[in-house]
Formats: C-alpha cells, sequence, structure tokens
C-alpha cells in the first residue's frame, strides 16, 4: 500500500463515522478536494521525513492506514473544527484508556 493510497483508503474510513464525514464535508468546502488531499498528503509527507516514525509506522499496510487515520482525524478536528491540539491529545489519552491495546478499529 502506498502512502497516496492508505490517505484515500483512510478518507473513506473516518466517513463511516457522522460526525468525522461532516468535518471532512466541511474541509472539502473549504479547501476543495484536491488541495485538501495535498494538505494531508504534505502533513504525512513531513511525519515521514522526521525518520522517528518510518520503522514503525510504514513497517506494514496497517500501521500506515492507521497513521493515515490518525492525521486525518487530527487535521479535521484541529484545522476544520478548532479544537486546540493540547485538548485533542488530552481526549485522545483517555480514548486509548478506554480502548483494549489489540483492538482494530478499521
Amino acid at each position: 500500500m502506498t502512502l497516496l493510497q492508505a490517505c484515500r483508503e483512510s478518507a473513506k474510513i473516518l466517513q463511516r463515522n457522522p460526525e468525522l464525514a461532516a468535518l471532512y464535508r466541511d474541509a472539502v468546502r473549504r479547501y476543495g478536494e484536491g488541495e485538501l488531499f495535498l494538505v494531508l498528503m504534505d502533513l504525512m509527507a513531513k511525519a515521514y521525513e522526521d525518520g522517528a516514525l518510518e520503522e514503525a509506522v510504514f513497517k506494514n499496510p496497517q500501521g500506515l492506514l492507521s497513521f493515515c487515520c490518525g492525521a486525518w482525524i487530527q487535521f479535521l478536528l484541529v484545522e476544520v473544527a478548532g479544537m486546540k491540539k493540547t485538548d485533542l491529545h488530552a481526549v485522545a489519552r483517555k480514548i486509548f484508556k478506554e480502548t483494549h491495546n489489540n483492538r482494530s478499529i478499521h
């Protein structure tokens, strides 16, 4: 799976959630679909360039897909919904505590 394929597939996955689907539609209206994907691909490419994520995230298709889903969700909540990154991190920590380690959400 390529980064582009994972980006597209993760966009489909997040739209299964009604709230995220609404934010996705808002983002498409704001940026246009092509620009929106370019922005996300740029964010993901910058994370890849960091190098620290390369081994863990890009090792297999599931890891890449999970990474892309997370990037989409963070972008939609912060850039579209206006959530502060610090609040997002607190919410994420709470969710991860409630989720079992081996449970796949996609």
